[in-house]
C-alpha cells in the first residue's frame, strides 16, 4: 500500500510540476489613470471605476466598457472560440439583453487581446463579476463524471466481494454441516479470503498507468489524473474545439483567385499583387532565425506572411517606398487605402470587402456580377476573402475609383499538419468525432467536411437551434447525428456533452478557453490545451496537450488502450491463479483432506512470487492493431466473456492438477507440510509459465516478439529465485513452512507447470471458432 501510495502521488505531484511549468505567463501591466496621472499598473491591481488605455499587443485584464476608440480590433478566441478578430465601437448600443458576448462591440472582456488600435475605457467588473469569472462559476457546480476505469473497477470490487461473502458463508455451512472445528472453518474461511483478494492488483495498475503516463508525456501529452489514461482510451466520442487544435489559430492565405486563375499559397504571382499584400498592410514584423515574427490584425498578418513565403527579398520593400498617404480601415467603410512613392512611381493600393473593392475599379458591371458570384462561392465553402487593387496615377491623395481589380485572397485557419490523419485513425478505431466551436456555421462546417467530420449542412447545428431545442422538450436522439456545434455559449456546450453521455457515450473534450472550462470538467476526459489554454482551462482538465494538436489526442488514445490491456492482463494472471486456489481448496473441503496451502503461503504466492510478475505485466508494449479495434462497450466490465472463459479453463487447470499432486503426496505418505511445500512450488512455477500466457488474449504466444518486454523475463527468473532462495533460508523455512526439494522434482513439476501453456494455446484456437 504504502509503494502504491508513493508512485501514485510522485506521479500526480510531478504531472501537477509540468502543468504549473505551462503557466509560466509573464506578468502583465496596464496604463491606468490614478490621482490624475497615468500610470502603470500590475493588471490584478485594478478596480472598478479605473479608466485604462490600451494598445496594440494589450491583454485585457478585466471587463471594460469602452468610452473612446480609434481602429480597435481585438481577439477574443479564448472566450468566444472565433478565431478571427473582432472590431469595437464605443457608440455601439445593444438592443437584446441576451445578446452574445461576440456581438457586444461596445465592451472588452477579460482575456481577449488587443490586436490593432487604441481605446480608453472604464472598468465595470473584475474578478468573478466578470464573463470569465461567470464561467469559472459553472465549475463550482459542475459533476465531474468518473474516469471508466474507476467505474470498472469499482464494479469488480464490488463482484469480487460479492463473490468472498458468497463463497466464505458457503464454507461455513459446510463445516459446519460436516461438523469441521471452529478452528478449521476459520482458518479455511481466510484461505479462502486470501486467495480471492488479487493483494497486488493495486501496485500493478499504479505502475501500468505510471509508465503509460512517462510515454504519454514524450508524445506530447501531459497526465494530470493518472485515472485519465484508461479513460483517453475508453473514449468512445471526442467533442473537439476547432480553433487551435484542429486548426492553426492563425490565419493564411490558402489561395489567390484573380479573374483569369486560381493560385496556390507559394505559387507566384504579379509584382502587382504582393506589393499590394506588403505596402497596404499595417501589420509589423521582425526577421528572425527561423523566418519571421508578426504583429498585427490577423488578416494583415496573413497577407504579409504570404507575399513575403513567395519573395522573402519583399521584406525591404517599405523601406525602399515613401509613404504618401493613408487611409486606415474603418468597418463602415470596409476597405483601407495608402498611397506611396515607389521607383519614381506614385502608387495607390486598395484592399477590403470584394463587394466594395470591385465597385471602386475600372470592370464592366457585367464583370462585376461574374467575379461576385466567383467570390460568393469561396465564401460558401468557408473562406474570407479580401479583395486587392491598385493604380499608378500621378495623384498624391487617394482616391476611391479607377482602380485595377487584381483579385481576392481566399483566406482561412489552416489545419494542423496530421489532423486529417488523425480524425481518420480516430474514426477507424470507432471513436465518433464532433465538432464544437464557439465559430460561425457556414467556417465551422467547412473544416468538418474537410476532415470528413460531416458531409452534409444537416448534420450542422446552432447555438439558436439548441436553445430552441432546449425550450421545447426535445429528445436527445435529435441531435445524436449532428457532427458540428457551431456559434455555441459555454452553458449549451456542458448540455452538448451532458446529451452524448445520455446516449450512451464515454466523452472526451478539448478545448483552450475559459468557455470550455465547463465542458471540460463535466465531460468524462477533460483534455485542455498547453501552448493557448488559459488555466482556467487548464485547471478543469485531466490531460494537457503540450502541443495543442488533435493528433497527440489519438497518440494519447492508443496509449490508454495499451494501458487498459495491460491492467486486463495483470487482472487475469491474479484473477486465474487465485480461482485455482479457491479450486484447490474446495477441492480438499469435498475429499475431507487437510489444506493444501496455508493463508501465508496463500500471501507468499499472491503478493511476492506473482507481484513481481505482474509489476511487468504492466510495462507491456502495445500489441498490433491497437487502434484498428472498435471502441470498447462503455458499460462493458473488466470480465466479459473472453475474460471469464481464460479464467475458468486456466483456474481449473492449475487447481486441479494442483490438487492431484497434493492428494497424490497425500496417498504416497508424505506429511501434510512437505506435501505443502512441494504444492507452494508448484504454484510458482504456475505463475511463471501464465504469466507468458496473460501477455495477450487473442494471439499465439508463439507468435508475439517476445523480446519487447525483457523485464517479464527478468521478473519470472527473480520470482523463481526468490522462492529457490527462501526454501534455503532459515528464518523464510519457519515463516513459510518451506524446505528445499530435489532437482528431479523440481523437473516434474516443471513439466506439469509447462503443460498450462498448451492448454491455454487450445482455449485461444476453441473460443476463435466459436467467437470469430
Amino acid at each position: 500500500m504504502l509503494i502504491n501510495a508513493f508512485i501514485g502521488t510522485y506521479q500526480e505531484f510531478t504531472a501537477g510540476e509540468r502543468a504549473d511549468a505551462l503557466k509560466k505567463v509573464l506578468k502583465t501591466y496596464v496604463s491606468v489613470l490614478r490621482d490624475g496621472k497615468k500610470v502603470e499598473l500590475l493588471s490584478q491591481k485594478i478596480t472598478v471605476g479605473d479608466i485604462v488605455f490600451f494598445e496594440s499587443g494589450i491583454k485585457v485584464p478585466a471587463d471594460i466598457r469602452l468610452i473612446d476608440v480609434n481602429n480597435l480590433w481585438v481577439n477574443e478566441s479564448l472566450l468566444t472560440g472565433e478565431s478571427i478578430d473582432v472590431s469595437k465601437d464605443e457608440t455601439y448600443i445593444s438592443s437584446d439583453i441576451d445578446e452574445p458576448i461576440g456581438d457586444r462591440k461596445n465592451m472588452l472582456y477579460a482575456g481577449s487581446t488587443v490586436t490593432r488600435g487604441r481605446a480608453t475605457g472604464v472598468v465595470c467588473a473584475i474578478a468573478n463579476q466578470t464573463q470569465v469569472g461567470k464561467i469559472a462559476t459553472l465549475l463550482t457546480s459542475s459533476n465531474q463524471s468518473k474516469p471508466p476505469l474507476i467505474l470498472r473497477m469499482e464494479r469488480f470490487s464490488i463482484n469480487i466481494a460479492k463473490i468472498i461473502s458468497v463463497v466464505m458463508m458457503l464454507i461455513i455451512m459446510v463445516g459446519i454441516y460436516q461438523e469441521t472445528p471452529l478452528k478449521e472453518i476459520f482458518f479455511f474461511t481466510v484461505a479462502m479470503a486470501v486467495s480471492t483478494i488479487p493483494e497486488g492488483l493495486p501496485v500493478a495498475i499504479t505502475v501500468a498507468l505510471s509508465v503509460a503516463s512517462g510515454v504519454m508525456s514524450k508524445r506530447n501529452v501531459i497526465v494530470r489524473k493518472l485515472s485519465a489514461i484508461e479513460g483517453l482510451g475508453s473514449c468512445t466520442l471526442i467533442a473537439s474545439d476547432k480553433t487551435g487544435t484542429m486548426t492553426q489559430n492563425r490565419l493564411s492565405v490558402e489561395h489567390f483567385i484573380t479573374p483569369d486563375k486560381t493560385y496556390g499559397a507559394k505559387e507566384f504571382i504579379s509584382n502587382e499583387i504582393l506589393y499590394s499584400c506588403m505596402l497596404c498592410n499595417e501589420a509589423s514584423y521582425e526577421i528572425e532565425d527561423n523566418g519571421f515574427s508578426f504583429i498585427g490584425d490577423q488578416v494583415d498578418i496573413a497577407l504579409a506572411r504570404y507575399a513575403l513565403n513567395i519573395d522573402k527579398s519583399l521584406n525591404e520593400i517599405k523601406s525602399k517606398a515613401t509613404l504618401i498617404d493613408v487611409l486606415p480601415y474603418e468597418p463602415e467603410n470596409k476597405f483601407s487605402a495608402i498611397t506611396y512613392k515607389l521607383d519614381g512611381k506614385t502608387m495607390h493600393f486598395i484592399k477590403g470587402s470584394p463587394e466594395v473593392i470591385l465597385a471602386k475599379s475600372t470592370l464592366d458591371a457585367k464583370t462585376k456580377a461574374s467575379l461576385t458570384q466567383q467570390v460568393d462561392s469561396w465564401a460558401a465553402e468557408g473562406f474570407r476573402n479580401i479583395a486587392l487593387a491598385y493604380k499608378i496615377s500621378d495623384e498624391n491623395e487617394i482616391s476611391e475609383n479607377d482602380y485595377i481589380y487584381l483579385g481576392f485572397a481566399a483566406i482561412m485557419d489552416p489545419l494542423r499538419e496530421g489532423v486529417s490523419q488523425a480524425v481518420a485513425t480516430a474514426q477507424n478505431a470507432g471513436i465518433e468525432v464532433v465538432m464544437v466551436t464557439g465559430d460561425h456555421p457556414n467556417t465551422a462546417f467547412s473544416i468538418a467536411k474537410e476532415l470528413n467530420i460531416a458531409i452534409d449542412k444537416d448534420e450542422v447545428i446552432d447555438g439558436l437551434a439548441i436553445s430552441h431545442w432546449q425550450e421545447r422538450g426535445a429528445q436527445k436522439e435529435e441531435i445524436a447525428h449532428k457532427r458540428v456545434f457551431a456559434r455555441v455559449s459555454p452553458e449549451q456546450k456542458q448540455l452538448i456533452v451532458k446529451t452524448f453521455q445520455d446516449l450512451g457515450h464515454f466523452v472526451a473534450v478539448t478545448g483552450d478557453g475559459v468557455n470550455d472550462a465547463p465542458a471540460l470538467k463535466f465531460a468524462n476526459i477533460g483534455i485542455a490545451m498547453g501552448k493557448s489554454g488559459t488555466d482556467v482551462a487548464r485547471e478543469s482538465s485531466d490531460l494537457i496537450l503540450t502541443d495543442d494538436s488533435f493528433g497527440s489526442i489519438v497518440n494519447g488514445i492508443e496509449e490508454g488502450r495499451v494501458a487498459y490491456d495491460n491492467i486486463r492482463k495483470v487482472i487475469h494472471l491474479l484473477i486465474s491463479t487465485g480461482f485455482a486456489e479457491i479450486v484447490l481448496i474446495l477441492l480438499s473441503m469435498i475429499f475431507f483432506i487437510p489444506i493444501p496451502l496455508l493463508p501465508v503461503q496463500l500471501l507468499w504466492l499472491n503478493l511476492v512470487t506473482n507481484g513481481i510478475q505482474d509489476v511487468a505485466l504492466g510495462l507491456e508494449k502495445a500489441e498490433p492493431g491497437v487502434l484498428k479495434r472498435k471502441a470498447r462497450d462503455p458499460k462493458e466490465p473488466i470480465f466479459n466473456k473472453i475474460m471469464i472463459s481464460r479464467v475458468v479453463v486456466g483456474g481449473l487447470y492449475m487447481g486441479i492438477s494442483a490438487f492431484a499432486v497434493f492428494y497424490t503426496l497425500l496417498e504416497f505418505g508424505y506429511e501434510k507440510d512437505a506435501a505443502r511445500n512441494i504444492t507452494l512450488l508448484l504454484m510458482v512455477l504456475f505463475e511463471n509459465v501464465h504469466v507468458f500466457n496473460s501477455r495477450t488474449e487473442n494471439h499465439s504466444i508463439f507468435k508475439i516478439d517476445h523480446r519487447k518486454n525483457k523485464f517479464l523475463w527478468i521478473s519470472v527468473i527473480v520470482a523463481q529465485l526468490v522462492h529457490i532462495a527462501s526454501m534455503y533460508s532459515p528464518f523464510m523455512q519457519s515463516v513459510l513452512n518451506i524446505q528445499p526439494v530435489s532437482l528431479k522434482m523440481w523437473g516434474a513439476l516443471l513439466f506439469v507447470a509447462l503443460v498450462l501453456m498448451f492448454v491455454m494455446e487450445m482455449e485461444k484456437f476453441i473460443r476463435s471458432k466459436i467467437y470469430p
